[in-house]
């Protein structure tokens, strides 16, 4: 190894890895992309290996960029939150916070909390990245994913905070009903077209006497946009699963209509996943204490339009 390694250099270094793009890097911290690319060739010349398989169209890490990853990313993590934690005050916030989350869960619980944090908090930064797609922040650059899970997380490794769980209930349209029948049990629900989700093959229903009952639904759509989904059940495709806060304009106007009231459907929880780290930043801890708050206060409740 020869000359003297700069943290700054390993932090560029380490949001290249997490972004696969110099171009990003360069991009987020105001830099010549011609910059990025003579840190990481500087990097490489420091420690005498390659970190990056490059290509017109990919980067790639190496094993040696891989393990220079896994080495660096904990302790660049704790001098940066050490930093935060000294510098930063709760009516202060500094710095960009970078949250990925569900577009539905995004747009209808996060807006008021991002709009009032910074009109608090003029040197705080926001970038929000509404989709479907669920990274893990231990290997992405976000210091918070949502993520909306029916059940247990699976990853009994990954650092996760509960911060909210909502009731969601079985809805058809009118026409479906008047076609096919309303249900009045399981099993003549098990025998109508659904509308779901990837991530839940199964349904879990409780029935009167508090009995669990799972069956796989038979789904001509399978999304993990609820805004789909609805827009399906509406159009009358089949029964979905969907949570009454979502679809309360939908019920108020009639266009879909509760089934099966008297089972449940077990709730969805949703969890903010977080990188591997013994501090939180000052930033995310604030944002989560307001989300909480916000997500004390529901919704308006909405009167479903009784069944034709």
């Amino acid at each position: 190894m020869s000359g003297t390694i700069k943290l700054d250099d390993i932090a560029i270094f380490l949001a290249v890895a997490s972004s696969g793009s110099m171009t990003k890097v360069a991009d987020r911290h105001d830099l010549p992309k011609s910059s990025v690319s003579r840190i990481i060739r500087r990097l490489e010349e420091q420690f005498g290996v390659r970190l990056f398989e490059r290509s017109t169209r990919h980067l790639r890490l190496t094993e040696d960029g891989r393990h220079l990853v896994e080495q660096t990313r904990p302790l660049v993590d704790r001098l940066q939150e050490t930093i935060e934690q000294s510098v930063t005050h709760a009516d202060s916030l500094q710095g960009v916070l970078r949250i990925s989350a569900p577009y539905e869960f995004g747009l209808m619980r996060l807006g008021e909390v991002v709009t009032d944090l910074l009109g608090s908090h003029p040197g705080l930064e926001i970038n929000l990245d509404l989709s479907s797609r669920t990274p893990d922040p231990r290997a992405e650059d976000y210091d918070i994913v949502f993520r909306v899970q029916a059940g247990d997380l699976p990853d009994s490794d990954q650092v996760a905070r509960r911060v909210y769980a909502f009731q969601r209930g079985l809805f058809a349209a009118p026409a479906l009903l008047n076609r096919l029948g309303n249900p009045a049990n399981l099993s003549e629900l098990t025998a109508m077209p659904c509308l779901g989700s990837p991530d839940e093959p199964v349904w879990s229903l409780i029935d009167q006497e508090n009995q669990l009952h799972e069956f796989q639904p038979f789904c001509r759509l399978r999304t993990l946009n609820a805004a789909m989904r609805l827009q399906g059940i509406v159009a009358g495709l089949g029964v979905g699963m969907i949570s009454l806060n979502y679809c309360r304009e939908a019920l108020k106007r009639g266009d879909i209509v509760p089934i099966l009231e008297n089972w449940s459907c077990l709730p969805a929880r949703v969890y903010a996943l977080l990188p591997a780290r013994r501090l939180m930043p000052q930033k995310v801890m604030v944002f989560l204490d307001a989300l909480e708050m916000k997500l004390a206060k529901p919704l308006a409740e909405v009167r479903p339009v009784s069944p034709r």
